[in-house]
């Protein structure tokens, strides 16, 4: 493993898990040089205040790495845009900017020679990204269903199971840190598209897509005890497959029987089911919401890019 200066853009949540998780693993190759904040006078337990800084240009210009984590499109994007334009590789667990700008980030990277890790931007701790890149490139993929919002899984398996109405069950996942205080792009479904967009950019590329978004914030919680009655359960799906002349990508509830998969994906958890038309279908669980489990994705990324050079990347 090379090593590495590595920038740190944000230190909120997943931020700060990255930061832990890099100090108990004792990576000696991995230091992190410069942490860019908006308010220096937080408190950010287990964090070395004289790293933090309110100056982006501190961190940009002068590491190999860009960690990515301040979330949104307009300044996190400006920041990722310089990082890759000096040639520095990023890591970034930002699915809004990548669902905005991926294919134009892509283009900068490639032509700085820089890499793009965004393991960590589907379903937290989940490696479908690295699945769909390497261990599914010989197969072509039919379809991808799956559970990829940790809040809204949340909140329908707590209506479900404790009977609490969706404003109770939704500050519940507040409280858990399963959710942000303005919880809007959750439960409307906009970030499971977002995430859905990156897993079909990297499924089946640039074809036409025709899309539907129906979110969880109608949701009552006689809906769900219907389907209890019916040996059913609601669960927030996101769902992509080829069709005549592209794809098309559906985020809606669906009704699931309790055979179904899907149906026993409980709390902050996460599924992927990807079916190859070899393969056949492929599950994939795991923690999709949290600061531990995403930072574990930065952090692979991250490693990945310390331990493979550019060269043999490029072969790869």
């Amino acid at each position: 493993m090379r090593a590495l200066k590595i920038g740190l853009l944000g230190c909120g949540t997943v931020g700060q898990g990255f930061v832990r998780l890099l100090n108990e693993e004792r990576f000696r190759d991995l230091r992190i040089r410069r942490i860019l904040v908006r308010d220096l006078s937080k408190r950010r337990p287990g964090v070395d205040r004289s790293l933090l800084t309110t100056n982006a240009i501190e961190v940009l210009d002068d590491c190999d790495l860009v960690v990515e984590l301040i979330g949104g499109v307009h300044s996190a994007g400006a920041y990722v845009r310089r990082a890759l334009r000096n040639g520095c590789d990023v890591v970034t667990a930002n699915k809004a900017l990548l669902a905005d700008s991926g294919r134009d980030l892509f283009a900068v990277a490639r032509q700085s020679g820089a890499r793009i890790g965004f393991e960590a931007s589907v379903c937290g701790g989940i490696p479908v990204i690295r699945a769909i890149e390497r261990g599914l490139a010989g197969d072509t993929i039919e379809s991808i269903t799956g559970i990829l919002n940790g809040t809204c899984n949340y909140i329908l398996t707590r209506i479900e199971e404790n009977g609490a109405d969706f404003a109770a069950a939704l500050r519940l996942a507040q409280e858990r840190g399963f959710a942000e205080a303005d919880a809007t792009l959750d439960v409307t479904g906009v970030d499971a598209l977002q995430k859905l967009q990156i897993l079909c950019e990297l499924a089946f590329g640039s074809s036409h897509r025709w899309v539907r978004v129906h979110g969880i914030d109608d949701v009552r919680r006689e809906e769900i005890e219907q389907a209890r009655s019916r040996r059913s359960v609601i669960r927030h799906v996101a769902s992509a497959r080829r069709v005549p002349g592209g794809v098309e990508l559906r985020v809606e509830r669906r009704e699931l029987p309790e055979t179904h998969p899907l149906a026993s994906v409980r709390d902050e958890n996460n599924a992927v089911i990807v079916r190859g038309k070899a393969v056949g279908e492929m599950l994939f669980v795991g923690k999709g919401a949290g600061s531990l489990p995403t930072a574990a994705a930065v952090l692979s990324d991250v490693i990945e890019i310390a331990s493979v050079p550019r060269a043999a990347a490029m072969v790869i």
